[in-house]
């Protein structure tokens, strides 16, 4: 099997480089000024080849042997370098510290973590084993048809990773293969219910299934797309868009959206599996703008909000929002929404003061969440960060236990405890600074602030922190006004007299 994918139909398609020859230098009227003139022009073309030949290199320019023969795959060789990066690195030193979150646990999808210790290395058997089971499908195509397939999407998916790969065309194409066909296979293995050694373990199916969500384990979409379509004869893109969107990404997430239009496949281009899954996980862009008065940016937009407020504004967006405790102190009410569009859902209304958060039910798999999080980072600074400002104001606001306890007696949270606030927070650390993110609850922050700094709520705020925050200042505060009663009533029956003698 090794041998046959390493055949002439996936050979590297780089050609070494033949350099320019040296110029020899030649003696002229003059002597050695001509020789000095002649050995510059020499030592300027050495360099330019040097510096063309790292050009090519940091590039990653490949040429294409014109006699290869690559089928229907050709247009996968049309791409330019001009196409957007996709598939990143989690950076910065909270990578460093949540190492667990970002590299895979059993098995490596991509060429990031090729390779990277003996927990994947050992899953290398089963991919092979997983190729031989999709080469054996009825109406499948055959291993030559999939290495061309792969040998053709090469220089195209290699280019959608943002940092440079250092594999040769062959290995990475055998890379595309084997990783490749492992997804598919997962997908149709499940989907069947067939017997399986190796799915039908619990614990090997969810760490696979978690291990294929991450960021940095990630082939490119049409590369699973194109495996998918020769695995099945032809089903399609969209059939296998709906498939995995509705029989696997929605099983972990039971607080996602309730809005049958998030399962349909989204508009233009999948990126990556991590890309479908966040397009499940939140409602389009548009939608989410229409109900909360947010909308996307563009980039000459967002610089001339950004350079018209100065640094010392008073009123400036917040950024983030006092904790669940200190708004109910200001009069502020937590429900439980009904029927949100997705977890994100966060409305206030300014007349009643009441602010509806969707209900947690349950937590995602803390890994997942973490990807999603570096997934949106990773799509551009003038989008809407979605899942982060959700994040931050879920942070911001579960601060404490009494937060949290605050929260559950509203219906957001099924159950209340310290693990609760302890996740939100460690998600807010992953997430950039607060007047950095380009927040969807940006009209929301600026009216709850507004219902909070309003002369009677904020009285009402120190009156009830001072007098009402436990039951004995509750019972003092009581007393006081039970005495102070009375103290009236006695002054008014003794005063009476005097004025009213009858």
């Amino acid at each position: 099997m090794a041998t046959m994918l390493v055949d002439p139909s996936i050979e590297p398609l780089l050609v070494p480089k033949d350099h320019a020859p040296a110029v020899a230098a030649t003696p002229g009227e003059h002597g050695g000024a001509v020789v000095d003139e002649e050995k510059t022009k020499d030592d300027g073309d050495e360099l330019s080849a040097s510096v063309q030949r790292r050009l090519d290199e940091s590039s990653g320019v490949e040429e294409e042997d014109e006699e290869e023969e690559i089928g229907d795959d050709a247009e996968a060789d049309e791409a330019h370098e001009s196409e957007p990066f996709t598939i990143f690195r989690v950076a910065g030193p909270m990578r460093e510290r949540n190492r667990h979150l970002y590299d895979p646990q059993m098995i490596s999808i991509g060429p990031f973590h090729r390779g990277a210790g003996r927990y994947l290395a050992a899953m290398e058997a089963h991919k092979w084993r997983y190729l031989r089971d999709i080469l054996a499908r009825p109406g499948g195509a055959t291993l030559a048809t999939y290495a061309r397939a792969a040998r053709a999407m090469e220089a195209r998916a290699r280019r959608r990773y943002a940092e440079r790969v250092a594999l040769p065309a062959a290995e990475f194409a055998e890379m595309l293969l084997l990783d490749g066909c492992f997804v598919v296979e997962f997908f149709l293995k499940g989907q069947e219910s067939k017997e399986d050694a190796f799915i039908d373990a619990t614990w090997a199916m969810q760490n696979v299934y978690n291990d294929i969500l991450l960021l940095e384990n990630q082939l490119p979409f049409f590369v699973l797309e194109r495996f998918y379509d020769l695995a099945t004869g032809g089903l399609g893109r969209d059939y296998f868009v709906t498939n995995v969107l509705v029989n696997y990404l929605t099983v972990d997430m039971s607080s996602g959206p309730r809005d049958p239009e998030s399962t349909r496949p989204p508009d233009g281009e999948i990126h990556l599996l991590l890309h479908l899954y966040y397009h499940w996980f939140l409602p389009p862009e548009d939608r989410l703008g229409r109900a909360s008065g947010a909308t996307s940016k563009s980039e000459d937009e967002a610089l001339e909000e950004l350079t018209s407020k100065s640094a010392d504004d008073d009123e400036r967006t917040p950024c983030l929002l006092p904790p669940a405790s200190e708004l109910q102190d200001s009069g502020v009410t937590f429900r439980a929404k009904k029927s949100p569009r997705s977890m994100v859902d966060v409305t206030f209304d300014r007349r009643g003061g009441t602010l509806e958060i969707p209900a947690v039910e349950s937590y995602t798999n803390h890994a997942i969440f973490a990807n999603l999080l570096a997934y949106e980072q990773s799509r551009g600074r003038w989008e809407l960060q979605r899942l982060v400002s959700y994040v931050l104001l879920m942070a911001s606001v579960v601060d404490a236990r009494r937060d949290v306890e605050a929260l559950q007696r509203a219906g957001v949270f099924v159950r209340g405890d310290e693990e609760t606030a302890a996740f939100y927070a460690h998600l807010g650390e992953l997430c950039p600074p607060p007047e950095f993110v380009n927040n969807c609850y940006a009209g929301l922050f600026r009216d709850v602030r507004e219902y909070c700094g309003r002369s009677w709520n904020r009285h009402r705020a120190v009156l009830v922190h001072d007098y009402f925050s436990n039951p004995w200042t509750s019972m003092s505060a009581a007393a006081a006004v039970f005495l102070l009663v009375l103290t009236v009533v006695q002054t008014v029956y003794t005063v009476l007299p005097y004025y009213s003698p009858n």
